[in-house]
């Protein structure tokens, strides 16, 4: 394990700090179809995380590498917090019987279950973190991470996708917070669904996230800076959220409620479904469905 300090959960990369609007941009209703104001038929939660190969190991033992977490730091945590702020247990603690034992990951000294999978087509199984524990799952290599990930057991979640085509299926995540970055052209070809008190999701690469985004907590922050990223729709029942389709013809979709929702449709062709903001208070756009 890398000696230099971690950056904060709160803390957001610099490149991605810059993509992030300040200022909401309202976009005009020419680049808008007009659509009923009803919210795509989505779920919150993790009805389809299992799957029928369960059995398969994976090899998120991989080494711990820190290739990227210059570029896109861990949120995970050291905590073990549980979703009501209080310690679930002592993380470091339990993390090796939970993580390293098992075969999963490794732990770090915080006791976060750290799964790498470097090397192309690694952790082709479904991965699941450990209950009650921060868990970070970074996919570096190539096609890597071919199955789920679900994170929703876990005190925090942090998922990587690095590699070219990596994160193939679903991920889910839950707990006090979940950072999601499909960071390489074609990573997050599945659903990607968050239900953490806080959750952050960056689509910043071609194509990334080409399935339904959805979010349920406190506050819910999605960035589709790539081209063609977040390609289906994009919903969010957190109480706050923010929108940035910032990616040329990003965004097939916006959906929100809440108590405030802003949306910013800035780049070429993005949110050309519509936007449908039924939150208590939209910025950027109407508070009705366009």
């Amino acid at each position: 394990m890398s000696a230099r300090a971690k950056p904060t959960v709160n803390e957001v990369p610099r490149s991605f700090r810059r993509r992030w609007p300040i200022i909401v941009i309202a976009f005009g209703s020419a680049a808008i179809t007009a659509a009923a104001c009803t919210f795509p038929d989505v779920t919150f939660g993790n009805e389809d995380a299992a799957t029928s190969d369960l059995d398969a190991a994976g090899d998120g033992h991989a080494d711990d590498g820190d290739a990227f977490r210059d570029a896109s730091p861990s949120d995970a945590g050291d905590g073990g917090e549980t979703g009501d702020g209080g310690l679930a247990r002592d993380a470091a603690e339990v993390c090796p019987s939970l993580c390293a034992d098992a075969g999963l990951g490794t732990c770090t000294p915080g006791g976060t279950c750290a799964v790498t999978c470097t090397a192309a087509s690694t952790c082709a199984g479904p991965i699941v973190c450990p209950a009650g524990i921060p868990c970070m799952v970074t996919c570096t290599g190539a096609g890597s991470c071919a199955s789920t990930i679900d994170c929703t057991a876990a005190s925090s979640c942090n998922i990587d996708c690095i590699g070219a085509g990596a994160c193939a299926h679903r991920i889910s995540c839950a707990g006090t917070k979940c950072k999601v970055g499909c960071i390489a052209a074609d990573t997050c070809d599945g659903p990607i669904a968050c239900t953490a008190s806080e959750c952050e999701i960056h689509c910043i690469e071609a194509d990334s996230c080409k399935q339904p985004i959805t979010c349920a907590g406190n506050s819910c922050a999605v960035d589709c800076a790539g081209p063609r990223a977040c390609a289906a729709d994009v919903t969010s029942k957190a109480t706050f959220t923010t929108i940035s389709c910032s990616g040329m013809t990003s965004c097939a979709r916006v959906s929100c409620v809440g108590a405030t929702c802003a949306v910013a449709c800035t780049g070429a062709g993005s949110c050309n479904g519509g936007v449908c903001c039924d939150a208590g208070s939209c910025v950027g756009t109407t508070p009705a469905c366009q």
